[in-house]
């Protein structure tokens, strides 16, 4: 492999420590690195953990960070309920795993959402959490049109994968504009027809 592909800077990459959990018969893939208070950086919609790789040679000096694939995205596996409270579910199931219990959490953009949705079921868990590129207001019409208009071409087309991902030939990871549980992932119900 080329190094300029390594998805991290080949020293964070050798301190990373690369874990893998099952959670309900699926895969979910997640990092960890660093030392001190927890913060747990979750991606967005289309992204993988990969995304904070320009944040956590800081970070990782003050803090333990966790990073997960959310489940479908990167070398994490598909669920049965990937809506919002299903990833925000696994977030809760990783962290019990690793036996931490408090956590700062950061959520870009989709994973804002997953980070409220994770505050309103476990508040106790977090000491603090922030929105990245999201928000916890309503979305404006552009907005849902955007989103809209990216649901119908990947029903058309299908989604992308890395293909330097270890996942992207395990069938479970794979999402085709057959598969509805790729709409169902942000809870948006098939766009009106015209």
């Amino acid at each position: 492999m080329h190094l300029s592909y390594l998805p991290f800077d080949l020293t964070l990459l050798i301190k990373l420590k690369l874990k893998t959990i099952i959670y309900q018969s699926s895969k979910i893939f997640y990092r960890t690195i660093g030392n001190g208070r927890l913060v747990v950086l979750i991606h967005g919609f289309a992204e993988d953990g990969e995304i904070w790789k320009n944040q956590i040679e800081f970070l990782q000096q003050h803090f333990t960070l966790l990073i997960p694939d959310l489940p479908g995205s990167g070398q994490s596996s598909m669920i049965q309920d990937m809506s919002i409270d299903g990833m925000a579910e696994v977030i809760k199931y990783i962290l019990d795993k690793e036996k931490m219990e408090a956590c700062t959490m950061l959520g870009h953009s989709m994973g804002g959402y997953i980070t409220l949705a994770f505050a309103e079921k476990y508040l106790d868990n977090l000491v603090s959490f922030g929105l990245v590129h999201s928000t916890a207001f309503a979305d404006s019409e552009e907005k849902k049109t955007n989103r809209l208009k990216s649901i119908v071409f990947v029903k058309k087309n299908g989604a992308f994968e890395d293909p330097r991902s270890q996942a992207a030939s395990h069938p479970s990871t794979r999402v085709t504009k057959q598969d509805p549980r790729f709409a169902r992932a942000l809870n948006f119900c098939d766009p009106p027809v015209s």
